[in-house]
C-alpha cells in the first residue's frame, strides 16, 4: 500500500491509547488514499471514508471521556472541533454516494483526499497536542 500520510514522533501525545488510535486512523486515510490512486469506484472510496468516520467518532469519543476524567479546561473547545470535522467527513461521503446528475465526481475525489491528507495531522498538531501539557501535569 502506498504511504501518503508517514507517522512520526511530532505526532506522539505520549498516552498510549491516543497515539495507537491516530496511527490506526493514519493508516485508514493511507488506505482511502490508495483506493484513489487506483481509481476505485465511488462506491468503494464512501465505504472506506465511512470505516473511518465510524472509526474516528469511537476515537473521539474515547479521547473526549479521558479529557473529560481529567478535568481538561478546553473540552468544550476540543469536542466542538471534533463535531465539525465528522461533519466535514459525512459531508464528503455523502458527496461520493449521491449521483444527482449534478456531482462532479472528480472534484468531490479531490476534495474528500485533500482533506484526508490534512484534517488528522492538522488536528494532532493543533487540537490534541495543546492537551499533552496538561496530561503530563497531572503526573
Amino acid at each position: 500500500m502506498a504511504v501518503f500520510l508517514q507517522w512520526n514522533s511530532e505526532y506522539e501525545l505520549g498516552v498510549p491509547a491516543m497515539d495507537a488510535d491516530h496511527r490506526d486512523l493514519m493508516e485508514m486515510c493511507n488506505h482511502f488514499l490508495t483506493l484513489v490512486e487506483s481509481q476505485s469506484s465511488p462506491t468503494l472510496l464512501a465505504d472506506s471514508l465511512d470505516r473511518l468516520i465510524l472509526r474516528t467518532r469511537a476515537h473521539f469519543l474515547a479521547e473526549e471521556r479521558m479529557l473529560d476524567r481529567h478535568g481538561y479546561p478546553a473540552l468544550v473547545i476540543h469536542k466542538a472541533e471534533h463535531e465539525r470535522l465528522i461533519r466535514e467527513a459525512e459531508s464528503l461521503s455523502d458527496g461520493l454516494r449521491t449521483d444527482d446528475g449534478e456531482r462532479d465526481l472528480p472534484t468531490i475525489i479531490a476534495e474528500t483526499s485533500d482533506f484526508l491528507k490534512s484534517w488528522l495531522l492538522e488536528h494532532i498538531r493543533n487540537n490534541d497536542r495543546p492537551y499533552k501539557p496538561f496530561l503530563r501535569s497531572l503526573n
